[in-house]
């Protein structure tokens, strides 16, 4: 199953032992997860300024994260759907990557419910549809 993980989810995953990291551990092994270059960057970023990691410390965590994932090329330009043009890149990259599910703590995404195709939900949604 195609996925793409929101970079807020992959915070939590490097930052927290919980609901993001044991949803991660369930599906890396099954699903194909996606990262697009925007993703990496927000990441690496936020690691160090959200979370006071170290510039190297950073940048091995997003190496991390870009060994678990399939890289994902933007194939057109994102539509304008959100307010946060940010988030109209998360959209694009899922499209182009072909993805059943985004996976996602994002608020201004999360309203969406659904876009082409792609179920949008929180990491807790997500893991309780493979539940049941």
């Amino acid at each position: 199953m195609p996925i793409l993980f929101d970079s807020n989810v992959w915070l939590a995953i490097l930052t927290t032992d919980g609901q993001c990291r044991r949803l991660w551990r369930a599906v890396r092994g099954h699903s194909q997860i996606h990262a697009s270059t925007d993703i990496l960057d927000e990441i690496e970023e936020k690691l160090g300024r959200k979370f006071g990691f170290s510039q190297r410390h950073a940048h091995l965590l997003t190496h991390f994260v870009r060994r678990q994932t399939l890289p994902v090329q933007i194939n057109h330009p994102p539509a304008a759907v959100c307010r946060d043009a940010d988030d109209d890149r998360i959209l694009a990259a899922a499209v182009s990557a072909g993805c059943s599910h985004l996976i996602t703590g994002d608020h201004d995404l999360l309203v969406l419910k659904h876009f082409a195709g792609i179920a949008i939900l929180t990491p807790r949604e997500f893991a309780d549809s493979l539940a049941g």
